[in-house]
């Protein structure tokens, strides 16, 4: 799979961009797709509670038929992340060095299982660009434009999340915030952002009700939990993200629910 280069001319520039000022052209890695797009994000320095949030708002997102986007930095973004290709969904990652560059390292299995299931990875820097710290804030106007609603899980007064939030509401994105203990420092920024205007999100079950009367109703149809090429059994914990009991018990799951079948010990799409 090699990267394409997509300037705002091209028919697959990611239309959300060109809400930008300056729309810049970005290389892309796999398939950007065209269902409805959802930001999950937040601080790197998040709690269990914030975890367990995310990954259940990516989980939703992704069982609605939309894609969800994000930064694929420690915490909150590997969460939802991690979520959204438990329930097989659409995952595009915006990254703040080169296509090429897995930043952090020990998301490299998270990158390569959302080109797996069919997702993308997205930069505006070329190949080899390295992850420097200040590439990041700028990496956030593309996660704000690329998304029809942006969502954050738990955010201090000052980091990417907020700044992804700010520049989502300039340029009309609906901002969703998660509240918290007004003395914890990881539920802060999302307290703020309540009270100034973002719309107060109680779990996946209120996410998806409220996204519904922005982006319309959830997609009845679901993305196919294997690569349309199948898979080896053996390969599927390491493609979902589980241990091998639970991904055997996944698997038994999609076959009875007609998702998915045996050709020897290929699993392909049904």
């Amino acid at each position: 799979m090699r990267p394409r280069h997509i300037g705002s001319e091209s028919d697959d520039y990611p239309v959300g961009l060109l809400d930008l000022e300056h729309p810049p052209p970005v290389w892309a890695l796999g398939e950007l797709g065209e269902s409805k797009t959802v930001a999950v994000v937040g601080t790197r320095r998040c709690t269990r509670y914030g975890v367990d949030l995310a990954e259940s708002f990516g989980s939703a997102i992704a069982r609605s038929g939309w894609s969800t986007v994000s930064g694929l930095a420690r915490g909150i973004d590997t969460a939802a992340h991690r979520g959204c290709l438990r329930s097989s969904g659409h995952a595009v990652a915006v990254l703040g060095s080169g296509i090429d560059v897995c930043y952090p390292k020990e998301n490299e299995g998270l990158y390569k299982r959302i080109l797996d299931l069919g997702g993308a990875i997205v930069s505006e820097y070329p190949e080899g660009t390295p992850p420097d710290k200040w590439r990041f804030p700028a990496r956030n106007r593309l996660i704000a434009a690329m998304s029809e609603a942006v969502v954050v899980v738990e955010a201090a007064v000052t980091g990417g999340a907020l700044i992804t939030a700010r520049l989502a509401a300039e340029i009309g994105r609906p901002v969703f915030a998660v509240p918290g203990d007004v003395d914890r420092t990881a539920s802060e920024g999302c307290n703020r952002l309540i009270r100034d205007g973002a719309f107060p999100v109680l779990g996946s079950s209120d996410l998806i009700e409220e996204l519904s009367l922005i982006l319309g109703p959830p997609a009845k149809g679901r993305r196919s939990p294997v690569p349309v090429d199948g898979v080896l059994i053996s390969d599927l914990p390491q493609l979902w993200g589980l241990t091998v009991t639970e991904a055997l018990i996944k698997l038994g799951r999609l076959e009875v629910e007609g998702q998915v079948r045996r050709q020897g010990d290929l699993i392909v799409p049904a």
